[in-house]
């Protein structure tokens, strides 16, 4: 590892440690700051984000997704506040309060002997709403390892004080191991990790590539699969919405049950796109003879 890798990583640790101390009235404007700052630096995600939000919302006016544009970057800044609460602040006591609803068919599927995959989308309130989540049941989280190791491991032992388990994405028999054992995956599959593990589903109207493992782990095991929507609400606390089991797990093909996982997760998006993680490239794997969005000569 770099010494400037390593520098960078202690810098960022120190910084979450010293937000995490901060009232929610102080570090809100500072997180504005950051917000606009991470605007002006990001170039690259600037046009990621102005590509995602031009094929989602074509219909919208140009100054309306600017707007949104520099909310979503406001939204960022504050998911480091955030971030810091869910992994420096040690009581629960101190944290905002968090409401989480539809706990019925978490029970329901438990006491019918299933494993349960919880999936959501990545909105920027997820690290927190995590904490939520895995404060109310045994909660095994799936995540991709940081490139960063000084962060890798702070972000491991911080999120291990209230998680049960983390388990790294790329140990597929780990997690199916896991379900087989009726415990609680929780992870975030609206991603695009290229054509290899996807099919095309729609999102927002266009063909997106999506992860055929969540299928894939729910037919293998007999687990369930449920969403949880994390959100925001505008008294500073936080709510989690846990919907009914998705269809189609025990189809021969994916197509169902990730119709409908796209389709819940939309839904989710439409209610607070500030809140959604726009950054990624989305729809950067394309049907043969597609176009490609995020190419800088658009």
């Amino acid at each position: 590892m770099q010494l400037s890798q390593k520098l960078l990583g202690y810098l960022v640790i120190f910084l979450l440690k010293v937000f995490s101390l901060l009232p929610i009235a102080v570090a809100r404007p500072l997180t504005v700051v950051l917000g606009r700052v991470l605007e002006l630096l990001m170039r690259r995600r600037r046009q990621i984000v102005t590509a995602n939000l031009t094929a989602c919302f074509p219909d919208w006016e140009e100054s309306h997704r600017r707007r949104l544009r520099r909310q979503l970057f406001k939204s960022l800044g504050f998911s480091f506040y955030e971030i810091a609460l869910a992994w420096c602040r040690i009581s629960s006591e101190h944290l905002p309060k968090c409401r989480i609803q539809g706990l019925e068919h978490i029970e329901s599927a438990q006491q019918r002997g299933h494993g349960i995959i919880l999936v959501n989308g990545h909105f920027n309130c997820l690290e927190i709403c995590s904490r939520f989540l895995a404060e109310a049941m045994p909660l095994t989280g799936v995540y991709r390892p940081l490139n960063n190791p000084v962060l890798e491991r702070f972000q491991t032992r911080s999120r291990l004080r209230y998680a049960e388990a983390m388990l790294s994405k790329r140990k597929p028999k780990q997690i199916l191991t896991a379900l087989q054992q009726r415990r609680i995956i929780w992870f975030a599959p609206d991603q695009d990790f290229g054509p290899q593990r996807s099919v095309f589903i729609p999102f927002f109207n266009q063909p997106a590539a999506t992860l055929t493992a969540t299928w894939r782990l729910a037919r293998s095991s007999g687990a369930v699969v449920l969403t949880a929507t994390p959100q925001r609400l505008a008294d500073g606390g936080y709510k989690i919405i846990i919907e009914p089991e998705l269809p189609g797990v025990d189809a021969d093909n994916p197509e169902i049950l990730l119709t409908s996982l796209n389709q819940r997760i939309e839904q989710a998006v439409r209610t607070a796109p500030a809140d959604y993680w726009w950054f990624h490239r989305r729809f950067k794997t394309t049907p043969e003879n597609g176009r490609d969005i995020y190419s800088q000569n658009n």
